[in-house]
């Protein structure tokens, strides 16, 4: 496949309303009194009003009233399960199906890109925050700090903003140049960015100045099975495919392929093996098709685009001939106890052994937390642990949140996330800075 032909297949795909669409499928809307969508939506958008005013043809002023609770208007429109959140409870379901309001909130994100997006007026206060990683969580979190006027630097290892958004979703699910105007929009409320910095530990930030610092890393560390095969060429972890796609550099998966998995990164990982060319691709899984962790709606459409399913089954060995992948194995597994769905729970199935042809296998059984945060209390799985009302860590003026705490979780989950560390952070720098003061005045500092 030539590279223009992949770069095709690789095209966002879907497409937003036409205005006259969205207005009526806004006017399908209830506006119920106590609307259940506005539950459901962990960042705190009033789905309600947003939707109403879409029906009076007020696009941008839509748009502005959802990115005040959720920067990631468009991003979130595309790539968040709201059947599983916002639309899960829609008053309108029992009728003749829910409102799309992921479609709507699309289609307003489109409307006003968020390069002319209007900026807030910002008075500047005392305060200086250091926010460790550009995914979801750290950009939502800075957003929310640069609007109360406290100054924001935001680290990042990588050379880009967004994180997962833009390393690990794959294009024809989000546009890479979509996404990389509405994440600058962050960069427009002024926040300081420094891309290709790593930091060690948060707390020599505190050393070097900044009064509270912000760690939203994300889960980058890949998990790997290790199978008797893994050293063989054709053989990818799903983390490094997706984010080597995404940087404009396919790779050549052959024509048949198997991904290990049963979440969101191996569904997509598997769509993506079959937009690069491959003829057949096998998803095998611990998990049944309804144990699965993978959003239900990113089932439907990997079942819709023919991938072949190999559920309740465990990898046995890769198979490889001159050094490269030629095939795998696998067998049938039944749960010892039934709610463990964990590799050590399964039992093997006698006489259910299979064998596949393939060219490639891509492992995505998922990822960790980089060992890196020593001075930080941690939970056994290697998660940052936080107070859950407030995110503060173990160390005093750091706080985390987003995949680093929770394990995984949905891109507006992180923005939640972002947010409430903002309102715990500006209490906390408040407090520091009223102890100065009242220190000055009193001919002494604490």
């Amino acid at each position: 496949m030539s590279l223009k032909a992949v770069r095709e297949q690789l095209t966002e795909e879907g497409r937003t309303y036409a205005p006259h669409e969205a207005v009526l499928e806004a006017s399908r809307c209830l506006m119920c009194e106590d609307p259940p969508c506005n539950a459901g939506c962990p960042a705190g958008v009033d789905v309600r009003r947003f939707i109403r005013k879409v029906r009076f043809g007020n696009f941008r002023g839509a748009a502005r009233l959802v990115r005040d609770a959720n920067i990631l208007v468009g991003i979130c429109g595309r790539v968040c399960p709201q059947e599983m959140l916002c639309m899960e409870n829609c008053t309108r379901a029992a009728l003749d199906g829910p409102v799309d309001i992921a479609g709507l909130q699309r289609f307003v994100g489109d409307a006003e890109l968020a390069d002319i997006a209007p900026l807030p007026e910002i008075a500047e206060r005392k305060g200086r925050v250091a926010v460790v990683g550009a995914g979801p969580g750290g950009l939502a979190a800075a957003a929310e700090l640069r609007r109360a006027g406290v100054a924001v630097d935001v680290f990042d290892s990588s050379d880009v903003s967004g994180g997962v958004l833009t390393r690990g979703i794959p294009p024809f699910r989000l546009d890479p140049a979509f996404a990389e105007g509405e994440l600058r929009y962050v960069e427009r409320l002024g926040a300081a960015f420094h891309h290709g910095e790593e930091v060690g530990d948060p707390v020599e930030l505190l050393d070097s100045g900044f009064d509270a610092v912000f760690v939203s890393t994300g889960l980058w560390r890949p998990y790997r099975i290790g199978l008797e095969g893994e050293e063989l060429k054709g053989v990818m972890l799903a983390g490094e495919f997706l984010a080597r796609v995404a940087g404009g550099d396919p790779a050549d998966v052959g024509r048949t392929v198997v991904v290990i998995g049963g979440g969101n990164v191996a569904m997509d990982a598997a769509s993506t093996a079959l937009r690069l060319g491959a003829e057949r691709v096998y998803v095998c899984s611990l998990e049944s098709r309804d144990e699965m962790p993978a959003f239900p709606s990113e089932i439907e459409v990997a079942q819709r685009e023919g991938l072949e399913f190999r559920t309740r089954t465990r990898p046995v060995r890769i198979v490889g001939r001159d050094g490269s992948v030629s095939g795998y194995e696998g067998v049938g597994i039944r749960w010892k106890a039934p709610g463990a769905l964990v590799p050590s729970n399964a039992e093997d199935l006698p006489g259910t052994e299979f064998s596949l042809a393939a060219d490639c296998v891509i492992e995505a059984i998922g990822q960790g937390v980089h060992d890196r945060f020593e001075s930080l209390e941690l939970r056994e799985n290697g998660l940052v642990r936080v107070d859950e009302e407030t995110l503060a860590t173990s160390v005093e003026g750091v706080f985390a949140g987003g995949d680093v705490v929770s394990g995984g979780g949905t891109a507006v989950q992180a923005v939640a996330d972002g947010k409430r560390a903002a309102e715990s952070i500006l209490a906390y720098i408040e407090g520091i800075h009223d102890d100065e003061d009242d220190g000055e005045k009193g001919g002494e500092r604490r």
